[in-house]
């Protein structure tokens, strides 16, 4: 292998790892605010219901496992957009999970 292919590799593997240390970073917020909510505390943030936020999760899941733009694409971020406070946190961290998972 040259040293292109090389730091062609070295780059695809530190995009992988940011990508994968985003999603777990946001899974965890997530997993936070659907307990809060559960357990019918008000959450830290102005989100959708608990249905949304695990479907969210569920995807999240899904990208931290194939980690390819081409097999899988998230659908939450044009939710996010459209009907999300646009002062949410966590808006913000998933936003750009999905920003650095399309660069993969």
């Amino acid at each position: 292998m040259n040293n292109k292919q090389n730091k062609n590799n070295r780059t695809a593997e530190k995009q992988h790892n940011k990508v994968i240390s985003l999603i777990e970073d946001v899974l965890e917020d997530l997993s936070l605010e659907i307990e809060a909510r559960k357990k019918g505390l008000p959450g830290m943030n102005e989100v959708p219901s608990v249905l949304q936020l695990e479907s969210i999760s569920h995807e999240l899941i899904i990208m931290n496992r194939v980690l390819s733009p081409i097999k899988f694409y998230p659908t939450f971020a044009r939710q996010i957009v459209d009907s999300w406070d646009i002062h949410s946190e966590i808006a913000d961290k998933l936003l750009a999970v999905v920003q650095e998972y399309k660069k993969l």
